[in-house]
């Protein structure tokens, strides 16, 4: 069976973290990659908040800590370094429960030689997580872990329920680009249907595109193209429940939730109305 192809269609994406591999990807695919950038990283380095929690780890204050994203536990690395308390954070990183949502954050450990003691399955949304914390007793346990990408009740929750002494650290946060103009021509090149379909790599990528649409005046014809001829694919159940939420209908997700994933899953999706 040949594999599916893109067949020179325009597959756009507002990818920032990869766009480079997001790129690749789609050419690799036989696509053509427009992409258009919505989020730009703000690190909070010098939060005193997130200092003291590592200062918490390494004196043995903590028992659990969960690391959500990679982006998030390289920062937490980052800040611990330029703390002059790396050596000290991962020693005691490795004497302690440590959680991993997905194999990104449990790429940064690795690398720190910090065992996980425990990574839910696919496709990691925050019922998985909980899921695979049951076994963990947290009743009066000082837990420490990230925002990921805004506010998420689920796990909060979970932990308050387990009466868990938790705490939600903002290592970094998700602003609007410097430069939205590339956002705003990809708008209005959906109008005029030179866009077969829309990629989103992750959830604080959708409110971001619809505050820059609505700033430039083009909500409505961004909405109009994603419930119409443009395609939108979601690279998986997290970030679909936020198109969801913004009334966006999604065409497309992958199985698995990996770009790779999500561009094979695109071309499947053309490739049925072949």
């Amino acid at each position: 069976m040949a594999k599916a192809s893109l067949n020179g269609r325009v597959l756009a994406f507002v990818e920032a973290r990869m766009p480079d591999e997001m790129a690749g990807l789609i050419r690799r695919h036989g696509g053509v990659p427009v992409g258009a950038p919505v989020m730009q990283e703000h690190y909070l380095q010098d939060s005193p908040q997130v200092q003291r929690a590592i200062l918490d780890v390494c004196a043995g204050r903590v028992d659990t800590t969960i690391f959500l994203t990679g982006v998030g536990a390289n920062a937490m690395m980052g800040i611990a370094e330029g703390m002059g308390r790396l050596s000290e954070f991962e020693e005691a990183l490795r004497s302690i429960t440590v959680v991993a949502r997905s194999p990104k954050p449990g790429r940064i450990l690795r690398r720190h030689k910090i065992p996980i003691d425990i990574m839910p399955p696919e496709p990691y949304t925050s019922s998985d997580l909980i899921a695979s914390m049951r076994d963990l007793d947290l009743a009066s346990k000082r837990v420490i872990f990230q925002r990921y990408g805004g506010p998420d009740s689920e796990l909060p929750t979970y932990l308050r329920e387990q009466r868990a002494d938790y705490e939600e650290l903002t290592l970094y946060d998700w602003g609007l680009p410097d430069d939205t103009a590339p956002v705003v021509d990809l708008i209005d090149r959906m109008e005029q249907g030179s866009i077969d379909a829309l990629a989103f790599t992750s959830r604080p990528q959708v409110p971001n595109l619809i505050t820059i649409a609505a700033e430039a005046g083009r909500e409505e014809s961004l909405r109009a193209s994603l419930g119409g001829p443009v395609a939108v694919a979601s690279v998986g159940p997290v970030c679909t429940q936020k198109l969801q939420e913004f009334g966006i209908p999604v065409d497309v997700e992958p199985d698995h939730p990996h770009m790779g994933n999500l561009v094979m899953a695109v071309a499947e999706y053309f490739g049925d109305d072949a």
